[in-house]
């Protein structure tokens, strides 16, 4: 079956099939992938079929693993990869599973210096119903903004801190832990497109704002923004790998499955260079 590249909606992601990305792949179909990935940003590579060492050389076709911080998470054998297991999520007060990523749209690990550029997850196994995930190109969410607010917002700064979660080690918390400045409106390394960027679980503050203040601006900037028409909403089916890209896109995962009906994932970030 020959190579297929083909949108999933308006405004970001494309479904992949016709590959098998777990050996070595031609020239051709690599660049097809990376172009397709810079102008789509969230790429669904269906029908999969990997064990852990085939979804590190799948994923590694797009860049280099990178080192997580989710300790308790990591598998292994293959330390690179966090296995996000429905089973051993916390459960909240309504007695409903919280899933890892479910509580805000967000960008990966903006505690680093130099956060991943990508991450990846590929299923392992799925719930009866439910466990999407959602996308929305933060591109998109910049661009809708009137010229005055891109303004404010571009002169602004995030400070970014590693979250108090009991799977992050105290050796990692020490490691990962120091906080780091980002800018709140992002320049794309290569396409050169702006958009926002922020993980609002990790901003301990926006510069020159008390942290009350820059909860709300968070808070209502991000319920501004995220807007259907922006989105788009995975649902999964067993053997698809996703991958995105975290210098324009935020994600979510959705509480809507019943955690008991497991739902396991293995999940790859990529090194990605200073936000500027």
């Amino acid at each position: 079956m020959a190579l297929s590249i083909e949108p999933l909606n308006g405004a970001l992601g494309v479904e992949v099939t016709g590959i098998d990305l777990s050996s070595s792949i031609s020239a051709d179909n690599k660049a097809a992938l990376e172009q397709a990935l810079t102008d789509h940003l969230v790429m669904v590579v269906r029908n999969q079929n990997y064990n852990p060492a085939q979804f590190l050389t799948a994923v590694r076709h797009f860049g280099h693993t990178m080192e997580q911080h989710l300790t308790d998470l990591l598998m292994d054998d293959h330390p690179e990869i966090a296995v996000l297991d429905s089973l051993d999520y916390d459960i909240g007060a309504d007695g409903r599973a919280i899933p890892l990523g479910s509580k805000d749209w967000h960008t990966d690990h903006t505690n680093h210096a130099k956060p991943p550029k990508m991450t990846s997850m590929y299923a392992i196994s799925l719930p009866r119903a439910g466990g999407d995930t959602g996308f929305a190109n933060m591109h998109m969410a910049y661009d809708a903004l009137p010229e005055d607010e891109k303004k404010k917002l571009a002169a602004l700064n995030t400070i970014n801190k590693i979250e108090d979660n009991a799977y992050v080690s105290d050796r990692d918390k020490e490691r990962f832990g120091a906080l780091q400045h980002h800018p709140l409106v992002r320049t794309h390394p290569v396409t050169g497109k702006k958009g926002i960027y922020i993980h609002p679980g990790k901003t301990a503050g926006i510069e020159g704002m008390e942290p009350e203040e820059s909860q709300a601006f968070v808070d209502r900037l991000m319920a501004k923004v995220i807007q259907p028409e922006i989105c788009y909403r995975h649902q999964w089916q067993l053997g698809d790998m996703v991958i995105w890209d975290n210098r324009a896109v935020s994600h979510v995962a959705y509480r809507d499955y019943d955690h008991k009906d497991r739902r396991t994932m293995y999940r790859v970030i990529l090194t990605g260079d200073t936000p500027y």
